[in-house]
């Protein structure tokens, strides 16, 4: 059921405001003398404005089961003074939040960066000036307590407490601001609630309505009334498909339901969406809008914001321009599915009460482009990457990266791992295990992530590697302290791969590998792994060990148990081998970094 709201716009010269107006139940109207009143909400913001009325309404319902049950006795005058002080602490926590009516997308934009500023600079000081941040905040606190008639005493653990739940606040205070000048929360209350539910602070009383049984069972308020021109219509309740996209991330990421680089994904698409479709009130989607979307993703190109031949163009613009190589089927494909899990999501939450117009919208697999995947590299390619120009390429490099960029692709092609597994590494990760050198690949610390469960694994640590010098290369890194073996990589949205990929695929492009037609990228070299262990009759429950697939059907039951090291060393390690002169890349590692 869509919702309502009760808003009477009116007008006054240049200027315009929002006035809420309620219904009395028929039990107390003879009490009050009247069948509804209106409230001033003090602001021209539609959105502001039916926050506040729906919490408004909210109040009143408690109030008038208080009244109607005797708890309290209350005069109309009273009542709406209640109603009033909600709508001045609202606007006084607008002001206070630094946003204003009829706010821009842009000043939207400049307040968070804003706001986000000052927290860093905040968060920053914290860490690198403790103790200045910690004396503000004494001579803040000192200046209140001793205004309200309190001892201080600085040195004691209820003022050093205190001071670090005023810490804690400043903190709270930037995201609920950033939340509020957002549009994800308008509401003071929760601020509050939220502050003495973290601080334990005790302080806001239990809301009263959640003790009440209902006595009103059949109060139905009205559907809102916009008057113009004193011509009175009546207006749903709606939202702009922008606004329900931002509660969807919210909600999402409060209950952790997806993983910070899929929920970024997911605001991609989402945002890609509004582009194609336009920024909509939610109640106005339909049909041709899930056929636009469709259509319209058949014609993008991929990478379109990176690739420099399309990231300064619009969206429109490229439809436009029939791309001659556009997303693949299974891309859009996924990119429509998630436009319908966010649909799905509005519907179940009553915003929307259609049907999924994104439903059916999937394009078949044998329209447009032919689905291109990754492809293993040819034995003619491999030599050609792993020949000379290679340490020129890595170590010969200025780059910081060059020892990262030298180690992945080796460590990739001998072990199949992914390039997240491989760029997150630890040293710690790497140690003998009954004599064996192995690869521990886990997510024991909070900067790693896994594809799957099955991604966790431990396998030996290939003798090429060991021919290089790896086992060197690591005793070095720990006497010079370090903890991460590629260290020099930045933890980011991707984890550790963005400077590893880059540099794998224009390494790529410069040696006429790369194509249009032909994928080729780091999971390339996984593909060449698991071929080899193929074309040498490797059993496929050795492979999935190795490779971090897990067992099924009846592998799993035979083989639910990992195989040790040793067993994988046999079956798989010692079946790896490529047609290239390693001894061409080997170097002296103790004069290189020693």
């Amino acid at each position: 059921m869509r919702k309502t709201s009760y808003l009477i716009k009116q007008t006054d010269r240049n200027y315009f405001s929002y006035q809420s107006k309620f219904n009395i139940p028929v039990p107390l109207q003879n009490h009050f003398g009247r069948k509804s009143f209106k409230i001033s909400l003090k602001s021209g913001n539609y959105n502001e404005c039916c926050c506040l009325s729906n919490r408004l309404h909210k109040l009143l319902k408690v109030i008038f089961q208080q009244i109607v049950m005797g708890n309290k006795k209350l005069t109309f005058e009273e009542v709406k003074s209640i109603l009033k002080i909600e709508v001045d602490k609202s606007v006084l926590h607008i002001k206070h939040t630094e946003t204003g009516t009829g706010t821009t997308e842009s000043q939207v934009l400049h307040s968070l960066q804003h706001i986000t500023e000052e927290e860093t600079r905040f968060k920053r000081s914290l860490e690198d000036e403790r103790k200045k941040i910690e004396d503000k905040v004494d001579r803040e606190m000192s200046k209140i307590l001793q205004s309200n008639g309190f001892k201080i005493d600085k040195k004691s653990l209820e003022f050093k407490t205190l001071r670090k739940r005023v810490i804690e606040l400043k903190l709270l205070r930037y995201s609920h601001k950033k939340d509020y000048v957002s549009g994800k929360n308008t509401d003071l209350n929760k601020f509050l609630e939220e502050c003495d539910r973290n601080f334990n602070l005790g302080i806001l009383n239990q809301n009263v309505g959640e003790k009440l049984t209902p006595v009103i069972e059949n109060y139905a308020p009205e559907p809102y009334l916009v008057k113009s021109n004193d011509v009175v219509v009546e207006v749903e309740e709606t939202f702009l498909i922008s606004k329900l996209i931002d509660d969807y991330i919210e909600s999402t990421e409060r209950q952790k339901e997806l993983r910070e680089k899929t929920l970024i994904e997911y605001r991609n698409t989402l945002d890609l969406m509004v582009e194609i479709i336009g920024d909509l009130p939610i109640n106005q989607l339909s049909q041709k809008h899930g056929r636009l979307l469709s259509s319209s993703l058949e014609k993008l190109p991929p990478r379109r914001k990176t690739d420099g031949r399309y990231n300064q163009k619009s969206v429109k613009q490229l439809i436009k321009m029939e791309v001659d190589n556009p997303m693949d089927t299974r891309t859009v494909n996924k990119l429509i599915q998630r436009c319908s899990t966010w649909l799905n999501w509005v519907i179940r939450n009553g915003y929307y009460n259609d049907r999924n117009i994104f439903h059916g919208k999937s394009i078949p697999s044998n329209k447009g482009k032919n689905t291109i995947t990754r492809q293993p590299f040819t034995d003619k390619q491999l030599k050609l990457i792993f020949n000379k120009g290679y340490l020129q390429r890595t170590l010969n490099s200025t780059s910081p990266c060059k020892f990262v960029f030298y180690w992945i692709g080796i460590l990739g092609l001998h072990h199949g791992t992914r390039l997240q597994e491989t760029s997150q590494l630890y040293i710690s990760d790497i140690y003998p295990l009954n004599k064996i050198w192995v690869i521990d690949i886990n997510d024991n610390t909070k900067d790693k992530k896994l594809k799957t469960p099955n991604s966790k694994r431990i396998i030996p640590l290939h003798q090429t590697l060991i021919d290089l010098g790896f086992l060197d290369y690591l005793h070095i890194l720990e006497q010079n302290g370090k903890e991460r073996l590629f260290h020099e990589l930045s933890l980011g949205r991707d984890g550790y791969t963005k400077n590893p990929s880059r540099f794998f695929n224009d390494y790529l492009r410069e040696l006429g590998i790369k194509s249009a037609t032909e994928k080729y990228d780091f999971h390339s070299l996984r593909h060449n792994c698991n071929i080899e262990l193929i074309q040498k009759d490797v059993g496929v429950e050795y492979r999935n060990d190795y490779l971090g697939w897990g067992q099924t059907g009846m592998s799993k039951s035979v083989y639910g148990k990992p195989f040790e090291p040793s067993i994988l060393q046999k079956h798989c390690s010692n079946n790896i081998s490529y047609p290239i002169n390693w001894k061409n890349l080997k170097v002296d590692w103790k004069l290189i970094i020693g």
